[in-house]
């Protein structure tokens, strides 16, 4: 079982109970510690009484079965830096706080799903059509009938002044949403709102009113350079950098470069590392 998922688990379920043979904790997801940059992600993995004499060990102590299995990581116990934030972050909330947190991680994310019902297709709902702590929007139908990809909504966001979600995983095509406990109404409206906005830009370009290449998504994210310099778009400034009436009053955030050819990137690597005379 992927660790990730203990943000619908801690204080309600368990992996062991669930059925799951093994599963990691994902430290810098559920229990707070930081994950910024790509890391530090850590955390212990824990299997069931089956598996444990397959476990690494270390090479400081024998197994009570007298066997060395070998070490994975150069600490015995994992980062003595990173560790005891995940261990205030649950003594400070005790039992009844986690489980607080998983429920409302598992409302947040129901909340979103709901608001955004009608507008687009959730994946993988419930028996009783809800969610757990996160939720798949797909936009394979979408891309299909008009050429809007996942990838265009993602940029498009950014000019809403969100970070899009998880891009193309687990499922092509979509966008992973997990809001988690942390966020307030306010914010979860206001994400809602830049979605349901940005299905309506779709809407206009599958029924043609937008051109198909150049519009509000294709051309996602709005840098403040492309605003002020010279405008030929088919649509406003206002309409590309400042969709809804609230971004202004929060205080605009501007990307800082507009779309790159990815693609392109990956396979044409270039070094710009400054001449050897600036580092004499």
């Amino acid at each position: 079982m992927d660790g990730a998922n203990m943000n619908a688990q801690v204080g309600i379920t368990a992996p062991g109970f669930i059925g799951a043979d093994v599963c990691h904790l994902n430290l810098h997801k559920t229990f707070s510690i930081p994950h910024g940059g790509g890391g530090p992600g850590m955390g212990p993995i824990g299997v069931k009484e089956h598996l444990s004499p397959y476990l690494p060990s270390s090479c400081h102590y024998e197994r009570p079965e007298g066997k060395i299995m070998g070490q994975l990581s150069s600490t015995q116990w994992g980062s003595a830096s990173i560790l005891p934030i995940s261990w205030m972050y649950c003594q400070t909330l005790g039992s009844k706080g986690v489980t607080e947190a998983t429920k409302h991680a598992i409302l947040n994310a129901n909340y979103i799903s709901s608001r955004l019902n009608g507008h687009f297709d959730v994946l993988y709902k419930g028996e009783n059509g809800t969610n757990a702590h996160e939720m798949i929007i797909d936009f394979r139908a979408i891309k299909a009938s008009c050429g809007i990809s996942e990838e265009d909504v993602a940029k498009r966001l950014m000019d809403f002044g969100f970070h899009a979600p998880t891009m193309s995983w687990p499922v092509v095509g979509t966008l992973m949403i997990e809001p988690t406990e942390s966020e307030d109404q306010g914010e979860l409206d206001r994400f809602c709102d830049a979605l349901i906005k940005i299905r309506e830009e779709i809407r206009q370009v599958e029924d043609g009113t937008m051109d198909a290449q150049n519009n509000p998504l294709k051309n996602a994210p709005h840098t403040l350079q492309a605003i002020i310099g010279e405008w030929d778009r088919p649509y406003t400034q206002e309409e590309a950098a400042y969709p809804l009436p609230w971004i202004a009053p929060r205080g605009k955030f501007w990307p800082t470069v507009s779309r790159i050819d990815n693609v392109y990137g990956d396979k044409n690597l270039c070094c710009l590392s400054p001449d050897w005379d600036l580092y004499v």
